[in-house]
């Protein structure tokens, strides 16, 4: 079972044999141009080599998924299975990003269907100084998203409500919960998932009203109700 994991552990050695393909980043060598290709890039770099790092860490490898699923390389041990999700986290403090994780029933449809361990794997990366002006390496972050502080989480009003992290895993690291159990997580993220439905709900029916007095005012006027 996934609550007898030592995840802190296997998170480090897969940190390890990843930063191992990047090397040459850590040591200051830009490799792409901007982010999104930089981004590109560290994909193909771990899809090449995924299997043969299932292989060392003892892990079954996973054909990579199909587009559909919320991770982008998976492994099982045992009967778990973990699904790694791939973040680049541009550290320039003028570049926005949203920390946009996946669907709330996607996130607990693999978690609680599939006895699945969703793993976040980040890079932190800023713009080169070299004349190539491309991207440097500067971490490499892996951890299970249910082990993340609470006040990490957040959830968007987005299609059936999207899940988002507040914080990058660096920022976070030294307070993750190493030890803190899937039926904890469930209890703590189920909470945050009805408070958030419980908000969306309530300012539906009040948009509802508005359009319903536009409505039988002739529709003469109309906003929304706050």
């Amino acid at each position: 079972m996934a609550d007898t994991i030592d995840f802190q552990r296997l998170c480090e050695n897969f940190e390890r044999e990843i930063t191992a393909l990047f090397d040459d980043l850590q040591s200051g060598i830009s490799a792409r141009e901007d982010s999104r290709a930089f981004g590109a890039m560290i994909e193909k770099r771990i899809t090449e080599s995924w299997e043969s790092i299932c292989t060392i860490l003892k892990t079954d490898f996973v054909q990579l998924p199909g587009r559909r699923t919320i991770f982008d390389f998976a492994c099982r041990r045992d009967t778990v299975l973990f699904g790694f999700d791939v973040k680049t986290k541009d550290l320039d403090s003028t570049r926005y990003s949203d920390g946009g994780v996946c669907a709330i029933g996607n996130l607990l449809k693999f978690l609680a269907n599939d006895n699945g361990v969703f793993m976040i794997v980040e890079f932190g990366h800023t713009q080169s100084t070299d004349k190539h002006n491309g991207r440097d390496l500067e971490y490499i972050r892996v951890a299970p998203f249910h082990l993340l502080p609470e006040n990490c989480y957040r959830i968007e009003n987005l299609g059936t409500g999207q899940v988002r992290l507040n914080y990058t895993l660096n920022q976070v690291w030294e307070e993750i919960e190493w030890n803190r159990s899937i039926t904890r997580f469930y209890d703590m993220f189920t909470a945050l998932a009805i408070t958030h439905y419980e908000r969306v709900s309530r300012d539906a029916h009040k948009r509802i009203k508005s359009l319903q007095d536009f409505k039988a005012n002739g529709y003469t006027a109309f906003k929304f109700s706050r």
